[in-house]
C-alpha cells in the first residue's frame, strides 16, 4: 500500500468515526438529563469491544481521538494487518480533557496506550 492509498484509508476512517460520534451526540442531547446521558455512555461502551473518544482538535483533519476501551484488540489488529475486525463505538466529547475523564470512568486506563 503507498503512502496515498493509506492516507485515503485514514481520512476515510476519521470521516467515518466523526460521522458516528455526531451521530451519538444527537442521541445525547435527545436524553433528558446528564444522569440518562452517563447511562446511555455506559451502555454504548459496555456494548462494544473497542471504543474511541472524539472530539474536535487543530489538527490536519479537524479531530482528535483517543482510544479509551480495546486497545489489546487493536495492537493484535495491527499487528496482524487485518482490518474490519471488530466493532467499534465512538463517544463524543467537547475536547481532550473530556475524553481523559472518558478514559477514567469506562475505559482501560491500567492497559498501555
Amino acid at each position: 500500500m503507498n503512502h496515498d492509498q493509506h492516507y485515503s484509508l485514514y481520512a476515510d476512517f476519521i470521516e467515518r468515526m466523526v460521522a458516528m460520534a455526531n451521530a451519538v451526540s444527537e442521541d445525547l442531547v435527545t436524553l433528558p438529563d446528564d444522569h440518562a446521558r452517563h447511562d446511555r455512555i455506559k451502555q454504548i461502551v459496555g456494548d462494544v469491544p473497542v471504543v474511541f473518544a472524539v472530539w474536535q482538535d487543530k489538527s490536519e483533519h479537524g479531530v482528535y481521538y483517543m482510544l479509551i476501551k480495546g486497545q489489546n484488540i487493536a495492537r493484535r489488529a495491527i499487528a496482524d494487518n487485518e482490518g474490519g475486525w471488530t466493532r467499534i463505538g465512538f463517544i463524543p466529547c467537547i475536547d481532550a480533557e473530556q475524553a481523559d475523564a472518558l478514559l477514567y470512568e469506562f475505559g482501560e486506563r491500567d492497559s498501555l496506550h
